[in-house]
């Protein structure tokens, strides 16, 4: 894990090249798996990584990731609330924190219908553990699609949503559909994922 074998200075130089190109922003991922092995060191390289970005004024959105069986089995959600409650106690007051993202694509993969309906449930769960413990820190669910998005609007303060469509086409009517949604329901959004030649998008369209 990233986080178990953590370098300052690597951190330190890919923060350096990041503000060269003039990023403000940087989403990550946060593993359960990792925290539970060491959780000592992963709470310790976490505040690190939050501390540099925020020396840069880079903004960090954490990715709350958790092991299968415990979104598929409802008696494990209160250990995701100790995950939860150690990552605010860690970073929760840290002013590099800019958003939490509390679940990466509950929509997808778009079956078995049952599972995906579990996600959407423990991503409801989750923002509304992160809205108790955080009031202050946005919360947001980074959704696969834009029609996600749209239907766990009342669960976030930030919508966000993701597209690896493979035309410039597709792409703009997708944004065009969240800004429009946005401007409706009075929320910010963010295309949280985009650009990705091993998935959709043609070489030029990921420049």
């Amino acid at each position: 894990s990233q986080w178990l074998d953590y370098d300052p200075a690597t951190t330190e130089h890919d923060l350096d090249l990041a503000k060269r190109l003039n990023l403000n922003e940087v989403r990550v991922f946060l593993a359960y798996q990792a925290w539970e092995q060491d959780k000592a060191a992963f709470g310790e390289h976490v505040l690190d990584f939050v501390r540099a970005c925020h020396r840069h004024d880079i903004g960090v959105m954490p990715v709350v990731t958790y092991p299968r069986e415990m979104i598929a089995d409802k008696a494990k959600w209160p250990l995701a609330r100790e995950w939860a409650e150690d990552l605010v106690r860690t970073i929760g007051n840290e002013p590099g924190l800019a958003f939490w993202d509390v679940l990466n694509e509950p929509d997808w993969p778009p079956t078995p219908a049952p599972w995906v309906r579990q996600r959407f449930e423990f991503a409801k769960h989750m923002a509304g553990v992160f809205h108790e413990l955080d009031p202050r820190t946005p919360v947001t669910i980074g959704m696969a699609f834009v029609p996600g998005m749209e239907e766990l609007a009342d669960d976030v303060d930030v919508l966000e949503f993701h597209d690896y469509s493979p035309t410039r086409g597709q792409i703009r009517a997708n944004i065009a559909r969240a800004q429009q949604f946005a401007a409706r329901v009075g929320k910010p959004v963010v295309d949280g994922e985009i650009g990705c030649i091993a998935r959709a998008h043609p070489y030029d369209v990921t420049l």
